[in-house]
């Protein structure tokens, strides 16, 4: 069977048998096969055979190549930056947090004669005068110079110089922590011992931190 112009347009019209259809498409893929010059022009012929692939390109199988993602090579240079800034960041992190808690609230009431009243979260203080406090909430260190009124807000247990042994501060109570002795021991006094102490220095803690 010859290919000629008019089977190729049957093709392209669906009007071919099995057998012509074969080989129109064997013709169409194989330009070595036996056909008649077709009386067609060239455009028309290259429309014609361009019409028809699309016909069969739709049924060409085209398997899914699946894609191969390459995999990132790191040098061990560039794993060796990053190991050692996660380090430096862990380290920051450890002396922050443990400078942190070293750190002391220090209140310093030395150029006044009178009163100076701080309001912190766990605790208020009253200073007196030419007084200050180093306080440490963490550590539990209690630095005093001079007499003040502390009023814990929680209960607290405080280490002073002069003693091993820390004093511990209730919540609700209000204590006068007086200025260290000559021989650096501390003398602290709840306002509900304060009737114990001589008249004289009740009346002077009395006067000093406006108590009726």
């Amino acid at each position: 069977m010859k290919i000629d112009h008019k089977l190729i347009e049957k093709y392209h019209l669906g009007q071919c048998s099995p057998t012509e259809k074969i080989l129109v498409e064997e013709w169409l893929l194989d330009d070595t096969l036996d056909s008649e010059p077709l009386s067609i022009s060239i455009a028309k012929k290259t429309k014609l055979e361009t019409d028809i692939w699309d016909q069969l390109s739709a049924h060409i199988d085209q398997s899914d190549v699946p894609a191969t993602i390459p995999q990132k090579k790191y040098s061990f240079k560039y794993i060796g930056v990053a190991a050692t800034i996660v380090f430096l960041l862990c380290f920051g992190f450890y002396w922050f947090g443990k400078d942190s808690g070293k750190a002391a609230a220090i209140f310093e009431n030395r150029t006044s004669t009178g009163l100076k009243y701080i309001n912190q979260n766990n605790y208020n203080i009253i200073l007196g005068k030419h007084a200050s406090a180093e306080i440490n909430t963490d550590t539990g260190e209690f630095k005093t110079s001079g007499n003040m009124m502390f009023i814990p807000k929680k209960n607290f247990a405080f280490s002073f110089s002069g003693t091993d042994k820390k004093k511990e501060f209730k919540h609700g109570e209000i204590y006068f922590v007086l200025k260290p002795q000559k021989n650096g021991k501390q003398v602290i006094i709840s306002k509900s011992e304060l009737t114990f102490l001589a008249p004289t220095i009740q009346h002077e803690l009395k006067i000093q931190f406006n108590i009726i």
